[in-house]
């Protein structure tokens, strides 16, 4: 009898086949992941034969046999952190939570701030309602094999009312070589909440982080989310994020990328109550032959509607970017008010950025633009500059760090903004004294 060639999912059977025989958790969850299993292992991995995927080169991916990692002990010095500012901060090492190196201030009433995989035995009420029950990232596959595979992750719960006035930073650590991740969110906030989060992805070796962020915004709550992906050099970093605004609410979501060899980030942002506002505010600085791509859907489904994107990436040697944004105004949101703008500033000849700004109008009573440019630094500023003595590498590196400066400036968390203005300083000083060199 011919032997029947093994299918490209069999490794990844396998591993699910484990992760399931050692997992305790409640039938529901577990229909969900056999259901994003069975989705991903009929698609498999997006090939650029796919539209959303045309771009994105995923064969250096394609080619390591991810393994799940291990224990491994990590120097506490390497983690990030934010200043002296009090936090309640949680860390997950590997993809799982590491209680020695994390701390919860108190918390009131109901209010929960947890590991995830421990909050499915002590709470699943508060999991199982919410839990990949967000709208968008349809056939995303990393999604799909998030939803398979997480083994930990953080559930944030804030009841009615709850506002936590001190940041939560979450940090997400991976070491190894040939390991794969996928960390998941669930941040739950009921009407009139209040929560400023800080998300970090950061490592050492050559890893996939696939992470997914649901964050569900009641009536009236506030939300500032942060997300900053410093990954080692040689990682992959292909994520998702889930956005679902109720009535009167506001979201301002900050996301920041410097690392990785290949990063990519899928959010889906439905705005489903009236006067829902959301800003997006995105900053990516890549090198050598980084490669950073977002994809951004913002919908409008409710009248008066508010949203604004702002994506600036700086790019040098042959490092590309890809930004895709489409904003979507069903035909009852009326009053809507929605802008999209993307810039690139190119350091090298060789550096690529390719934008796809995109609208889709329903309704007829609505404000909405979009737009895109790519450019090198201006000549006439750089001689300005020079010509008052400035030296040449000092007046580029003024040049890009007043482009980057203002969407650091949006952030309004201080210590978070001043460290990543140290770093973003410390990087063009270092590329452009390294220039000079004979």
């Amino acid at each position: 009898m011919t032997a029947v060639a093994p299918l490209f999912s069999d490794p990844y059977r396998q591993r699910f086949a484990e992760l399931m025989a050692r997992r305790r958790e409640p039938d529901a969850i577990a229909k969900l992941r056999r259901a994003a299993f069975d989705r991903f292992e009929k698609q498999g991995l997006p090939t650029r034969q796919q539209e959303a995927w045309r771009l994105t080169d995923l064969s250096a991916l394609q080619a390591i046999g991810w393994q799940r990692p291990g224990d491994v002990p990590v120097d506490t010095g390497t983690l990030p952190t934010l200043d002296k500012t009090p936090t309640h901060r949680l860390v997950f090492v590997n993809g799982r939570f590491a209680p020695g190196l994390s701390r919860l201030r108190d918390l009131r009433g109901k209010t929960l701030i947890a590991s995830l995989g421990q909050a499915l035995l002590t709470h699943p009420e508060l999991i199982e309602p919410h839990l990949d029950r967000l709208p968008g990232l349809k056939n995303q596959p990393f999604a799909d094999l998030n939803t398979a595979f997480w083994e930990d992750g953080v559930l944030i719960y804030l009841p009615h009312g709850t506002v936590v006035e001190t940041p939560i930073h979450l940090i997400f650590h991976t070491t190894g070589d040939s390991v794969a991740v996928h960390p998941r969110l669930l941040l739950v906030m009921e009407a009139q909440t209040q929560a400023t989060v800080v998300v970090e992805y950061g490592g050492q070796g050559r890893y996939l982080h696939g992470p997914l962020a649901e964050l569900a915004v009641g009536e009236g709550a506030v939300l500032d989310y942060h997300q900053l992906q410093e990954e080692a050099p040689g990682a992959f970093h292909l994520g998702g994020i889930r956005l679902r605004q109720k009535r009167a609410s506001q979201a301002n979501l900050h996301l920041i990328a410097l690392g990785g060899q290949l990063a990519r980030v899928d959010l889906d942002a439905l705005l489903d109550g009236e006067g829902a506002r959301c800003q997006i505010n995105g900053l990516t600085l890549a090198r050598n032959q980084q490669f950073s791509d977002v994809h951004v859907r913002v919908e409008h489904a409710q009248p008066h509607g508010t949203s604004e994107q702002v994506f600036k990436s700086v790019l040098d040697d042959k490092a590309r970017t890809v930004f895709d944004g489409m904003i979507h105004v069903r035909q009852h949101a009326q009053k809507t008010d929605a802008r999209q703008t993307n810039r690139n500033l190119l350091l090298s000849r060789q550096a690529q950025a390719q934008a796809n700004p995109r609208l889709e109008i329903l309704a007829d009573d609505v404000k909405c633009g979009h737009g895109s440019s790519t450019g090198f630094l201006d000549p006439d500023a750089e001689f300005y500059l020079r010509a008052r003595g400035i030296p040449v590498a000092q007046a580029r590196a003024l040049l890009v760090h007043a482009f980057a400066n203002d969407s650091l400036n949006r952030i309004h968390l201080t210590p978070l903004r001043e460290r990543l203005a140290r770093l973003l300083a410390g990087r063009l000083a270092l590329d452009f004294l390294e220039e000079e060199k004979p």
